[in-house]
C-alpha cells in the first residue's frame, strides 16, 4: 500500500471522533443549552418555603376529637347505660400481664389486635369503663361500632379496557392483574360463578369465629386457618363487588360477555366477614357485637398471612396485595369517625405493612354527617361513587347523589392533609353484577353453586365502585411491581382526571368534597408507572413531593407552566430534561421571594423546538428533595427541525474541517515522504475541544 493511501486512512480514523457523533442523529448535545428560553421577570431561584407546622409525631390518643375532655373514654360512651360492646388501646403491645389484669376483673378476651395493640372484650356493664380506663397502659376504651355493607359500562369507563371513546385503555399497555391477589373482605365469594372461576388463591372464614352464624352450626365450626378454606357468598355483595374487580365475562357456556371486571386477571384471597342477610344495625345485640368482632378478626388475619405461600399453588400467587372493602363500620360520634379508632387505624397499619386499601366513602349522600369509620383512614384509598349514565363517555358523569362527601372530621393532629376524603372517585350506580348462588334467590351453597349463572341485575352504591378502584390498583401494580403503597396511592391522586372546584384551596389546590381528587383513570396511572419503572426512579419517588402541570402549549414555543410545594418538607428545586438528557432548571417568578407552607408556587419551562431534529420529543419535568423527586410531568412535543440551530452550525464547521483536513494532511505528508512515526506529533492538534455550554436566550 502506498504511503500516501496510508497517511489519508491514519488521517480519517484521526478525524472520525469529529463527525461520529453526527450519525447517531440524537436530538440535542447534552452538554449544550442553546434552546431553553428565559423570560423578562423569571429567574432560576426557587422561593423559600417555610416549614410544615406538625412535622413531630404526636401519639393519637392525646390529639383524637372522639374523646375531647381527654379522659381515655370515647365521649359517646359518657351517655351509655347497661352492657356496651368495647375494645380497649394500649399505649403499647399488649402483655400478658394486661389480660391477667382484666381477668381479675371477670372480664374474658374475645379477640386481641396486635396490629393496632387492641383487645375486644365484648358487652360489659359501663360502670366497670372507669376502672379499666385506669388499667397499666390503657389509652382508649372505645365503643363497637356497626358493620354496614354498601350497597359492562364501569370497566370501559374507568379506561382499563379500551372503547369506542377511549381507544387506548390500560388493558392495551399489557397489563390485566395478573399475580396480583386481591382480599375481598366481604360476605364471601361464590367463585364456582363462570367468571370468577379459577380465581380462588386462598381464603380464611372470620364469620366462623363466633360459631353462632347457623351456617357454622351445621358444618365444622373449627375451620382451617391456614388459606385453604374456601368460603361461599349467600348474599350476592360479595360476589358482585368481586366480578366488578377482576370477573372475566366467561358465561356458563364458555362464550365471552363483555361484562369483565377491571383486573380480569387478577385472583382471590375469599375473605368472609359477614352472612347472607349481610351486616347491621340490627336489632340483634348479639349479631352487632360478632360482626364487628368477626370484621376485626378478618381484618388482622390478612394483615398476620401477608406474606404466606398459600398451600397448592405457585410462587407468583403467594401473599396479599390489595384489601377491597365495601364497607364501612358507623361511628357514634357525632361529626363521624376521626380516624383515630381502631377499625381505621387497622387499615393504616395494612397499608404500612405493605397492602394498600381501597375502601368505599359510605352512602349518606352530600349532608352527611362526616365520614364513618373505615372510610376515614389515614393511609387507605377511600374511594366515593360517580354516575356514569350508563354511558362510557365520562365527560357526562356526576356525583352519585348518595356518595358521602368529605372532608372527614378533623382528628386534632394540626395536620389538615389527612381529612382530605374521599381520594378517588370511581362509577358505582347501576352497575351490572356477577349472580351468586343466595338464599333470597332460593339457591344454596350446600347444594348448589354459582356455576351456571350469568351477570343479572344493578346495583348501586360506594360498594360498587370500590372493588373496581381495587382492580385498578392491580393493573398499575403489575405495570411496576416496585412501587409501595403509598406512592400507588399517589399516582392514583396525580393521575385522576379533575372534577369540579377545590374545596378547600388553602389546603390543596384539587382536592374536592364530591370526588376527591378526581376520576379514577387507569390507563394514565398505568402509563405513568411504567415511565417510573423503564427509566429506573420508582425508589427516588416521594409522594409527599407534589409536582402539577398548569398549563401546556406547543402554538410558538414549548411551553409549560406548572407548580410544585412539599406536605412534609420543602422543595428544593425543579428541574426538566429533554429525551432523557441532562436536567436544566426551570425558571421561577422573580417577585415571589417566599411562600407558606405547602403553598404551591409556579416554575416555568420554555424551549424552542426547532433547536431540535425532526421527531417526536418527550420533555420531563420533576421537583426534587434532596435525594427525593415528585412524580414526573411527561408531555410530548414535535419538532420540524426547520430552522438551523447552534448544533447543526456547528456540526457543519465540524464536517468542512473534517474533509479540509483530509486533503490538506494527505498532500502534506505525501510531499513529505508520509513518514507514519511523525502522525503522533498531530495529534493533540486534532483532537477537538470540548465547547462550554451556551448560556439560555433571555427575553427581554
Amino acid at each position: 500500500m502506498g504511503r500516501g493511501v496510508v497517511a489519508i486512512l491514519l488521517v480519517s480514523l484521526l478525524v472520525i471522533p469529529l463527525t461520529g457523533s453526527i450519525a447517531e442523529g440524537h436530538s440535542h448535545d447534552d452538554h449544550s443549552n442553546d434552546f431553553q428560553i428565559i423570560n423578562s421577570g423569571e429567574t432560576t431561584d426557587i422561593p423559600l418555603q417555610k416549614s410544615i407546622p406538625w412535622g413531630d409525631s404526636i401519639p393519637w390518643w392525646e390529639t383524637t376529637m372522639l374523646d375531647a375532655d381527654r379522659d381515655g373514654v370515647h365521649d359517646s360512651l359518657a351517655d351509655e347505660t347497661g352492657i356496651v360492646n368495647i375494645g380497649i388501646s394500649y399505649s403499647r403491645d399488649v402483655r400478658e400481664s394486661d389480660i391477667d389484669s382484666l381477668s381479675l376483673m371477670g372480664i374474658n378476651i374475645n379477640l386481641e389486635l396486635p396490629s393496632v395493640d387492641s383487645l375486644l372484650i365484648g358487652g360489659i356493664h359501663v360502670d366497670k369503663i372507669e376502672e379499666i380506663s385506669n388499667l397499666d397502659g390503657v389509652v382508649m376504651i372505645e365503643r363497637y361500632g356497626s358493620v354496614v355493607f354498601y350497597g359492562d359500562i364501569q370497566t370501559p369507563s374507568v379506561k382499563a379496557k379500551n372503547s369506542s371513546e377511549y381507544s387506548l385503555g390500560a388493558w392495551d399497555l399489557g397489563v390485566s392483574g395478573n399475580g396480583m391477589n386481591i382480599a375481598l373482605v366481604d360476605t364471601g365469594v361464590d367463585n364456582e360463578h363462570p367468571g370468577l372461576s379459577d380465581k380462588f388463591v386462598a381464603g380464611y372464614d372470620a364469620v366462623c369465629y363466633v360459631h353462632t352464624d347457623p351456617t357454622c352450626l351445621l358444618s365444622n365450626p373449627l375451620r382451617e386457618d391456614d388459606g385453604s378454606f374456601d368460603p361461599d357468598d349467600a348474599n350476592q355483595h360479595g360476589t358482585a363487588c368481586m366480578g366488578m374487580a377482576s370477573a372475566t365475562g366467561i358465561e356458563a357456556d364458555g362464550s365471552q360477555s363483555e361484562f369483565y371486571g377491571a383486573a380480569p386477571n387478577a385472583t382471590l384471597v375469599d375473605i368472609r366477614i359477614g352472612t347472607d342477610v349481610g351486616a347491621g344495625p340490627f336489632e340483634n345485640y348479639l349479631l352487632e357485637q360478632e360482626f364487628y368482632e368477626s370484621a376485626m378478626n378478618g381484618l388482622q388475619w390478612v394483615i398476620d398471612h401477608r406474606d404466606d405461600e398459600w398451600p397448592g399453588v405457585s410462587e407468583e400467587f403467594y401473599g396479599i396485595d390489595i384489601i377491597s372493602l365495601s364497607w364501612g363500620i358507623t361511628s357514634h360520634e357525632n361529626g363521624g369517625s376521626d380516624g383515630s379508632d381502631m377499625h381505621s387505624r387497622i387499615l393504616d397499619e395494612a397499608m404500612i405493612a405493605g397492602i394498600i386499601v381501597s375502601v368505599a366513602a359510605g352512602n349518606d349522600g352530600p349532608n352527611n354527617d362526616g365520614l364513618s369509620g373505615m372510610g376515614s383512614s389515614d393511609l387507605s384509598v377511600t374511594v366515593g361513587a360517580t354516575d356514569d349514565q350508563n354511558t362510557v363517555a365520562r365527560e357526562d358523569d356526576t356525583i352519585a347523589d348518595y356518595s358521602s362527601r368529605g372532608p372527614r372530621k378533623d382528628n386534632g393532629d394540626g395536620n389538615p392533609l389527612n381529612e382530605l376524603k374521599p381520594e378517588i372517585s370511581a362509577p358505582g350506580s347501576n352497575i351490572v353484577q356477577a349472580e351468586g348462588c343466595v338464599t333470597s334467590g332460593g339457591c344454596s351453597n350446600l347444594i348448589n353453586d354459582a356455576s351456571e349463572n350469568s351477570y343479572t341485575g344493578r346495583g348501586s352504591g360506594t360498594s360498587y365502585a370500590t372493588p373496581s378502584v381495587s382492580g385498578v390498583m392491580a393493573l398499575v401494580w403489575e405495570a411496576n411491581e416496585n412501587l409501595t403503597t403509598m406512592q400507588l396511592k399517589e399516582i392514583l391522586k396525580q393521575t385522576a382526571e379533575r372534577r369540579g372546584e377545590p374545596s378547600l384551596p388553602d389546603v390543596d389546590p384539587y382536592w374536592n368534597r364530591d370526588f376527591g381528587f378526581g376520576m379514577v383513570d387507569a390507563y394514565a396511572a398505568t402509563l405513568l408507572a411504567i415511565h417510573l419503572k423503564e427509566t429506573g426512579t420508582t425508589e427516588l419517588v416521594d409522594p409527599g413531593i407534589q409536582n402539577h402541570l398548569l398549563s401546556f402549549n406547543e402554538t410558538d414555543n414549548v411551553k409549560l407552566v406548572g407548580h410544585s410545594w412539599s406536605t412534609s418538607g420543602s422543595v428544593e428545586s425543579v428541574n426538566f430534561r429533554i429525551d432523557g438528557g441532562d436536567w436544566i432548571e426551570a425558571n421561577f417568578n422573580s417577585s415571589i421571594i417566599e411562600v407558606g407552607p405547602i403553598t404551591p408556587f409556579e416554575w416555568y419551562v420554555e424551549v424552542d423546538s426547532n433547536k431540535f431534529s425532526s421527531g417526536t420529543h418527550t420533555l420531563e419535568v420533576v421537583a426534587f428533595s434532596s435525594s427525593q423527586q415528585s412524580l414526573p410531568i411527561v408531555v410530548q412535543f414535535e419538532s420540524t427541525g426547520e430552522s438551523t440551530s447552534a448544533y447543526d452550525f456547528s456540526s457543519m464547521i465540524y464536517i468542512l474541517i473534517a474533509i479540509i483536513s483530509i486533503t490538506w494532511l494527505s498532500i502534506f505528508l505525501s510531499i513529505k515522504l508520509g513518514y507514519v512515526e511523525k502522525f503522533s506529533a498531530l495529534l493533540p492538534k486534532l483532537k477537538p475541544e470540548n465547547n462550554s455550554p451556551m448560556d439560555a436566550e433571555i427575553i427581554e
